[in-house]
């Protein structure tokens, strides 16, 4: 299982800002990922199959307050890369608990500026880049952990409450 945050760079275009765990992704996969951050659809939540890759995709789009961006906005999408068929309730729950949680930390915009050259003195912007990283982290930890649990027949209350 694979999370990746991807977001709209304003010269490059799509660009893939982290993605967890650490092993480095594909490079068609990066560009699939490319790709269907610019599809023009009107879903938020969308899910592709790579038959020949043998994964599924499931991406959730959103949008976060800028006051560097072009229009106020910053583009982001959440995408869950897994091997193995899951519930797209379970999945799509996880994908807003995971935005929500990116969406309330303060300033959170300044992590999209991180290899900018214009914003190079800003400590908020690699404090924010680790804050996501960090959210990333516990968030796909924890739906592996739900995952496992359900397996093991134990069922939580609520798929993942937004959190506090």
């Amino acid at each position: 299982m694979h999370l990746v945050l991807t977001y709209f760079h304003g010269i490059q275009g799509p660009s893939v800002l982290l993605s967890y765990p650490d092993e480095k992704l594909e490079g068609d996969l990066i560009n699939k990922l490319k790709k269907f951050f610019d599809l023009d659809i009107d879903e938020t939540f969308f899910e592709i199959i790579l038959i020949t890759k043998k994964k599924k995709i499931v991406n959730f789009h959103f949008k976060l307050d800028s006051e560097w961006a072009r229009g106020k906005k910053e583009f982001a999408m959440l995408s869950l890369i897994m091997k193995k068929e899951y519930e797209s309730e379970l999945v799509y729950a996880f994908l807003v608990d995971t935005s929500y949680k990116i969406l309330k930390t303060e300033n959170v915009y300044k992590a999209f500026y991180k290899d900018d050259e214009f914003h190079d003195n800003d400590i908020e912007i690699d404090a924010n880049y680790e804050q996501i990283k960090k959210i990333l982290f516990t968030s796909l930890n924890s739906l592996i952990e739900r995952i496992e649990d359900k397996i093991k027949g134990i069922n939580k209350k609520e798929p993942f409450p937004f959190s506090k």
